[in-house]
């Protein structure tokens, strides 16, 4: 080695050195900015404990939990006058309320009116309960390990959309009682299929929202939930939810969708966005008084079975 290469490799090694001992850590001092209401009202028609959650937003770079929003009034009217009462006995920012005699939030085809007081602001959100098919069945099918898929039972189920477009659908997953609510595991159907205007209308859901009750697995170094688990194996069960939704809730859980995987997209993601909200204000113009979040109530159906 001559020494002009010597002195080269000498002095990238003085600059390297040089760049790693003069980094210094920069503390950026972001401005906290408002906290606004969230309102988590996802109902749904079975004879069951209802509950609306109150939290506030928190700032970016925050990791602790939201904090609840206590000592509000909350309450949810149908289109008859009935007054349903929902409260935070336990001051957790969990709203509840139970049903007695087998009462329910009502029928399909009624609509609700959400009315929230908190912090001195009124709060108000209107939605319909639309209409829900039954789960016809749920086949699970053994597969071989092939291209990097794992060994197991992989799971379909079957419903039938409802004839005339409009019909939206939230469909949930449980594998062993734990819903499957990875952002990358969240489907929803318009119609029988994924979009608006494609013409799948009034038949059995397409076959890749059938299949999106199989769990999605995790990637990465931290991956605990990752490919070498199989999906389903004998003895698991299988719980399959239809909730009917509004097609401003279907929009909704879209954007949500978008906005919690646009790492996945790499160089193709959108940019982050607001995402849009049925919860408006009713006293008050001022930005730190809007909410966000949303208001649903959902026709529910539902079947269940063990892999084996």
């Amino acid at each position: 080695m001559n020494f002009l290469k010597i002195t080269k490799i000498a002095l990238l090694a003085y600059i390297v050195l040089n760049a790693v001992a003069c980094q210094d850590v920069v503390e950026v001092d972001l401005e906290e900015g408002v906290r606004q209401v969230v309102v988590d009202a996802w109902l749904t028609n079975e004879i069951a404990p209802q509950t609306i959650k109150l939290r506030e937003t928190s700032p970016y770079f925050e990791a602790s939990a939201s904090p609840a929003i206590t000592g509000a009034t909350v309450t949810v009217t149908n289109q008859s006058g009935i007054v349903f009462n929902f409260l935070d006995d336990n001051n957790t920012g969990n709203y509840t309320w139970t049903p007695e005699n087998f009462q329910n939030l009502g029928i399909v085809g009624n609509v609700y009116q959400l009315d929230i007081e908190a912090r001195g602001v009124t709060y108000q959100a209107f939605s319909q309960m639309n209409r829900v098919p039954v789960v016809d069945s749920i086949v699970m099918t053994f597969e071989e390990e092939s291209l990097g898929t794992p060994e197991g039972f992989y799971g379909e189920f079957f419903a039938v959309d409802f004839e005339g477009p409009g019909d939206a659908y939230w469909i949930k997953t449980f594998k062993n009682g734990q819903f499957l609510n990875k952002p990358s595991e969240m489907n929803v159907a318009f119609d029988a299929s994924f979009t608006a205007g494609n013409g799948v209308d009034g038949t059995a859901f397409i076959a890749p929202i059938r299949g999106n009750i199989n769990r999605f697995p995790d990637t990465g170094a931290d991956a605990v939930d990752d490919f070498e688990l199989p999906p389903y194996v004998e003895g698991d069960s299988i719980r399959v939810e239809l909730h009917s939704i509004n097609l401003d809730a279907f929009f909704y859980l879209d954007e949500i969708r978008t906005q919690m995987t646009l790492g996945d997209a790499t160089l193709f993601a959108e940019p982050p966005a607001n995402v849009s909200t049925n919860i408006i204000t009713t006293n008050s113009d001022e930005r730190a008084d809007q909410a966000v979040g949303f208001f649903n109530v959902a026709a529910k159906t539902f079947l269940e079975r063990r892999v084996e």
